[in-house]
């Protein structure tokens, strides 16, 4: 296997035990190098999507069942990482009178009224449109949700990683973000672009357009209102990002359904 593979391998185990609960034996004091592991993480989400859409297995379920537990299941294999972001993002972006003071409260272990209505939100869109793509779908197949929910978890992880390119990192004190966040190399952005092409097999070209133009509204928003509220991203904001592409995604895969 060229030295290369091997830098693609190290850095996609890498992303694997960041962004997820799966545990594996990760060596982080390994000075090998390795191709960033930011780059592999539209392939996390492939992961996820997979590991979460077992209720699709068992058709006697109602499709409103089997989509609070594939939610369930990809939160439990992430972590909640996106979700706590989405969390503590609304908190502090909302709350907070000044940039400084808006980091600060996310880095409050705590919840608070915004965080936990921004997640009542999220999580009820999320369900609603989960359940019409699955009653939507499943009247020609089942494998047509498998793949719309994959594209949901890979697609939607494009938006944080083009607001890190974007932005400037800001934070308060010491943070576990940074240690994550690694500048993109050449052959990184051809594993990023490597998954245009698998969104087309997965979604179709008319429907990832549909994506790509509620993306880009989406990237736009977020640039200028995380400019203007922080001057730059953190990690809270990158999950809060995350968390609204999902809900985005599955809505223009929808389309008029919606």
């Amino acid at each position: 296997m060229p030295p290369s593979l091997f830098e693609d391998w190290r850095g996609l185990m890498r992303s694997i035990a960041t962004y997820t609960r799966i545990p594996l034996n990760i060596d982080w004091n390994d000075s090998r190098k390795h191709t960033p592991s930011v780059c592999f993480l539209p392939y996390v989400g492939v992961i996820v999507g997979l590991l979460s859409a077992w209720p699709l297995l068992f058709n006697a379920w109602t499709a409103e069942f089997q989509a609070v537990l594939m939610m369930l299941s990809a939160v439990l294999i992430t972590g909640a990482f996106h979700e706590d972001g989405l969390l503590d993002a609304s908190d502090g972006l909302v709350g907070g009178w000044s940039a400084e003071q808006r980091l600060i409260i996310m880095k409050d272990s705590r919840v608070g009224s915004y965080g936990v209505i921004a997640g009542i939100f999220s999580f009820a869109l999320k369900w609603w449109l989960l359940s019409l793509w699955i009653v939507t779908e499943s009247v020609n197949s089942l494998y047509g949700v498998l793949l719309g929910w994959l594209v949901v978890h890979m697609v939607a992880r494009w938006l944080p990683i083009l607001l890190m390119q974007s932005l400037t990192y800001v934070s308060q004190g010491q943070s576990k973000a940074k240690a994550m966040i690694s500048p993109f190399t050449p052959r990184g952005w051809a594993w990023l672009a490597a998954t245009v092409t698998i969104a087309i097999g997965l979604a179709g070209l008319d429907a990832l357009l549909r994506i790509i133009a509620m993306l880009a509204v989406l990237y736009i928003l977020c640039v200028v209102y995380f400019k203007r509220r922080l001057n730059g991203y953190n990690g809270d904001t990158l999950g809060a990002a995350e968390q609204v592409a999902e809900i985005a995604v599955l809505f223009s895969l929808l389309g008029w359904v919606a």
